[in-house]
């Protein structure tokens, strides 16, 4: 055995040693690919030096066949080309993983690898196949019952909804995002999904509806980043709703906080929608310079989404100012939006134009009516691509849902089955516990009432035989007057025997258990007392004893009766207190008398107590002796009611 036991923690100890995931790789090479990954995840180094290790990393573990150090090096160099706006590198990697999870037929990377895909189209506009791979990232994670992560996809695809304009359909998904996410409180995703909700109808113009839906999203969000956005969101809001001093105060508070000021992005964004509240709500401040320079920063950082809504927004302010400026920033957003496929802005940056530049009316009216027949067409392609994108995928998770469901029957019946078996065997066992108990409790009864039977035997027998025949020599003995002198001995002699007999007699004789056992109890107890003795009882009542077993009745009456009898014979008290009480389902008696105590105990009175600790035990109760008292006796008896 102690060899097997050996065997198992060495092949434990050596699966361990083998796992590529070791938590400490300090006694490998310089050149392992763990060494590697570890290096990379160093947050401190640049963005380039962790991709150089990870991509060190992710050779060496396809040579030594690691199987998850390739995996999680490639998602992590995905994340940094991302971090780094380097799309183009996003998507090789990204495809990559997707290969090595595939073929290792890991759920959860190639969830992860079909998002990062479907994030690198998102992040190009490119929203129908953003859709698509979100759909198959979602569809993965469901599919290993993963609900926070299936919420999240479901959230990214119904954000793709709402931005073009597909909002019944949006709102239906983030519906079902909840139905994922709220049973496990994921709240930084609820978070979003009510966010989401709040542009929905923001974007319906439904501002009442989308205050609703922010209050929630403030809710749930636990994070100062999330904060912040949903903090730009309603403030949008209510500049939509023309709330305009309220906004103003609350952007001038902002960009005065220093966490802003540090951020030069965030900084650029909060100074932009300050200059253009002030010109909506038309104030006279500075806000031109305030304008131009949010542009030039988020031009210095290459913030394309901030640079098309600085473009948009000196477009407007020098519409009413400066027509060339106006034309001059509507050109600009009207080429970058097409570099960054952003179809609403373009064709504002074209109305605009359309509307001012005479020359080229002709020409933007016809970019204008093209733009918006692609728009149609493509909401409406993209609305019915979309309606069977779900479809689909909903179609293929009800098949694996009834086949899951089938197998989940089966199972069930397996261990139906099972528990049935575990369950009789179960009842065998007990039954057999209960039997023995039963028989057991039920030997001790009958061996008790044997006891009583043979107690009572014999009581009758020494009264009716011994006890009569030693009264008839006495009284042989009293009749003869010549030898009168010679019997008073014998006769003394014969009065203590029968004296004895009749004790012994009255000892084992019948006892009462039925109605009248409390006073045969007290009867009993009370014969013991004398001039020289007096015996105190309390408690004893009838109401306590109504439901207690005979043969429990009999041992405590021979209990007490081994009690009074020692206390006759040998203890010299001059007082016996006897208390009764039930608590706890319990009867409890206590017996305190002011005799010589154990202090000069004799093996009369040990085998005195030896029979009440006998007698009690048979009766599944307990007796204690105080054996620390000095002077008199004290014993505390207690059994089940």
């Amino acid at each position: 055995m102690r060899s097997f036991i050996k065997s198992i923690l060495f092949l434990l100890l050596c699966i361990r040693c083998s796992s590529p995931d070791i938590p400490n790789a300090k006694d490998l090479p310089e050149n392992h690919p763990i060494k590697y990954f570890k290096i990379g995840k160093e947050r401190y180094r640049s963005s380039k030096e962790r991709i150089d290790y990870l991509t060190k990393a992710e050779k060496g573990a396809i040579t030594l066949g690691i199987d998850s150090i390739i995996l999680k090096s490639l998602s992590l160099k995905a994340y940094l080309y991302k971090k780094e706006k380097k799309l183009d590198s996003v998507l090789p990697v990204a495809k990559e993983m997707l290969k090595y999870s595939i073929k290792t037929k890991d759920s959860k990377y190639i969830g992860k690898a079909y998002f990062k895909i479907g994030e690198n189209f998102l992040e190009k506009n490119i929203n129908d196949s953003a859709f698509y791979y979100f759909d198959k990232s979602k569809y993965i994670y469901s599919s290993i019952n993963d609900s926070s992560e299936t919420g999240k996809k479901i959230d990214r695809m119904a954000r793709i909804l709402i931005d073009d304009g597909n909002y019944d359909l949006g709102e239906s998904l983030l519906v079902d995002a909840l139905k994922y996410l709220e049973p496990i409180n994921d709240s930084s995703s609820l978070a979003s999904v009510y966010l989401n909700l709040t542009i929905k109808y923001r974007k319906q113009l439904n501002y009442e509806k989308a205050k609703d839906y922010i209050n929630k999203a403030y809710r749930y969000s636990n994070s100062s980043r999330a904060k912040k956005i949903i903090q730009n969101t309603e403030l949008l809001i209510l500049r939509e709703n023309k709330e305009y001093d309220f906004v103003i105060k609350k952007y001038s508070e902002l960009i005065k906080s220093k966490s802003i000021v540090k951020n030069r992005k965030e900084y650029a964004r909060i100074l932009d929608n300050l200059a253009y509240t002030k010109w909506l709500a038309h104030k006279k401040e500075e806000i031109e310079e305030e304008l131009k320079e949010s542009l030039k920063i988020r031009d210095s950082i290459h913030d394309a989404s901030g640079l098309i809504a600085s473009y948009e927004h000196l477009m407007n302010f020098y519409s009413q100012k400066d027509s060339s400026k106006a034309i001059e920033y509507a050109k600009k957003l009207y080429d970058l939006s097409v570099e960054q496929n952003n179809i609403d802005d373009r064709l504002n940056a074209i109305e605009y134009l359309r509307k001012i530049s005479y020359d080229e009316n002709l020409k933007y009216t016809y970019l204008e009516l093209k733009l918006k027949d692609s728009m149609l067409k493509a909401q409406k392609f993209s609305r019915n691509q979309y309606a069977a994108m779900i479809y689909d995928t909903n179609n293929l998770e009800t098949k694996l849902f009834k086949e899951k469901k089938k197998k989940e029957i089966i199972a069930q019946k397996k261990e139906t089955q099972n528990i049935l078996y575990a369950g009789t065997g179960l009842l065998i066992i007990l039954s057999s516990i209960f039997i023995f108990f039963y028989l057991k409790t039920k030997h001790k009864k009958e061996k008790l009432q044997e006891v009583y039977k043979t107690e009572t035997r014999i009581s009758k027998k020494v009264h009716d035989e011994l006890a009569n025949d030693v009264y008839q020599v006495m009284t042989q003995l009293q009749s003869n007057n010549n030898n009168i002198d010679n019997a008073i001995p014998v006769l003394d002699q014969l009065e203590d025997i029968y004296s004895r007999t009749r004790d012994i007699s009255r000892e084992n004789n019948r006892i009462e258990t039925g109605a009248q056992y409390t006073d045969e109890l007290r009867s009993m107890v009370s014969r013991y007392g004398s001039d020289q003795t007096n015996i105190i009882i309390n408690g004893l009542t009838q109401e306590h004893w109504s439901n207690i077993p005979a043969f429990k009745k009999i041992e405590t009456y021979r209990v007490l009766q081994e009690l009074m009898t020692n206390m006759k014979k040998h203890s010299k008290a001059s007082l016996v207190a006897l208390t009764f009480r039930k608590e706890d389902n319990k009867i409890h008696i206590t017996y305190t008398d002011n005799g010589i105590g154990f202090s000069e105990i004799e093996q009369n009175i040990a085998n005195g107590i030896q029979n009440v600790e006998n007698r009690i035990n048979a009766i599944d109760g307990s007796a204690t002796f105080d054996t620390n008292t000095e002077k008199g006796l004290k014993a505390n008896i207690s059994f089940p009611a």
